[in-house]
């Protein structure tokens, strides 16, 4: 990947911030807790692009267009389907895959990802094994039509993801790398989204409204 290094008197980078703005209430919330102006747009600036990163990837128009081309008669839980069993088995030493295992990997209700593996089944991108530990647990694994198809969208899409990044100053991209990698800790802190699951209850349970007696 070639990457651009101009160095950091851009005149634009500052300008770039600035594309696109945040929701007020937000930004005031911020500022109300210490930061300087320029900060709390800051911050309502990163959530506002957040939110859009989440909406593109919620409407998954990049697995739509890919499956229109390559089998309509799939939807996009198949393809997550057919990722997950390649991630497990190449992320992990497990080599056997059960429906239970792919539930647990796409976060649905095992009934849903019986059906799913069946659907993967009957069109040719899975078969069904015995495992060699248990014969009578039936195990999934992917065809080579499915590995030929997980390795294309992997490649695709970090060509996709490379390119664009190419157009980057090199050290704005590598300071962007430090500093998402701090940013993203707040969402893998289990103990404080914990917290803040409980101070969403206690604002819930303080604004609830007295009901007259009587009612229900």
């Amino acid at each position: 990947m070639s990457i651009k290094n101009t160095g950091s008197g851009n005149p634009d980078r500052s300008s770039a911030l600035c594309q696109i703005h945040g929701d007020q209430d937000l930004a005031d919330l911020a500022r109300s807790s210490g930061l300087s102006e320029a900060a709390a747009g800051a911050v309502a600036t990163i959530d506002a692009v957040m939110t859009k990163v989440r909406r593109s990837i919620q409407r998954r128009d990049f697995g739509r267009l890919i499956l229109a081309r390559i089998d309509p008669s799939l939807e996009v839980s198949h393809l997550d389907a057919i990722i997950a069993l390649s991630a497990v088995v190449n992320g992990t030493s497990q080599d056997e895959v059960t429906v239970g295992i792919i539930a647990e990997r796409l976060g649905i209700d095992p009934s849903r990802a019986s059906r799913i593996s069946a659907d993967l089944v009957e069109r040719g991108y899975a078969f069904r094994v015995a495992s060699q530990f248990d014969a009578r647990r039936i195990c999934l694994k992917l065809t080579a039509r499915s590995e030929r198809l997980v390795t294309a969208v992997r490649r695709t899409k970090w060509r996709i993801f490379a390119g664009s990044l190419a157009q980057w100053d090199e050290q704005d991209l590598v300071t962007f790398a430090l500093l998402f990698e701090r940013f993203a800790d707040w969402a893998m802190d289990e103990a404080g989204m914990s917290k803040a699951a409980d101070a969403v209850k206690q604002a819930m349970d303080e604004t609830e409204p007295v009901k007259p007696p009587g009612e229900k």
